[in-house]
């Protein structure tokens, strides 16, 4: 099924992002991924597209996350 490919394609790129910082900050979007849900797909693959340094921004704060990701990455 193409959507259980899509989740397992956006979990291995969730763990490889080149810096283990980034890499234990993303790691609860796996569990994420978990639920189905098409908003937090979505907005996970944007995520991933996004260059590291904002993604850097995004882990401290200097840039607002996405909403539908937000109870999963400020734990």
């Amino acid at each position: 099924m193409k959507y259980e490919r899509d989740i397992r394609r956006l979990r291995y790129r969730l763990n490889r992002q080149g810096m283990l910082e980034l890499d234990a900050w993303l790691a609860p979007l796996e569990q994420a991924l978990s639920t189905g849900d098409s908003e937090i797909i979505s907005q996970v693959e944007a995520m991933i597209a996004t260059d590291t340094p904002e993604l850097l921004a995004m882990m401290h704060g200097e840039i607002p996350l996405p909403d539908a990701l937000r109870p999963w990455l400020e734990r």
